[in-house]
């Protein structure tokens, strides 16, 4: 693959990101309206930890896997954050 394919390769990987990570928001308010009736916190420690071991276990190249739970932690605190907004926009 040369340089030109492969920077259309990625644009199309994030095209898909895109509609992934729009999904997975949706996903994120859905828990965050839960949350605010049960009265849980939107950070679940033990969940995280569970999520990170779980699924990095999708990556097969060991010297990614590192690279995948920093990316995986990134999305995690960008949907709490995310999760937080929706939950103090409703007590507004």
């Amino acid at each position: 693959m040369d340089l030109s394919q492969a920077r259309n390769r990625i644009e199309e990987i994030d095209r898909q990101m895109a509609a992934l990570f729009e999904e997975r928001m949706e996903c994120a308010k859905s828990i965050a309206e839960y949350k605010k009736v049960n009265n849980l916190p939107v950070f679940d420690a033990v969940r995280e930890k569970q999520l990170l071991n779980k699924n990095s276990e999708y990556i097969h190249d060991e010297v990614l896997k590192d690279h995948y739970k920093e990316f995986l932690t990134s999305v995690m605190d960008i949907s709490k954050n995310y999760q937080r907004h929706v939950i103090d926009r409703s007590t507004q």
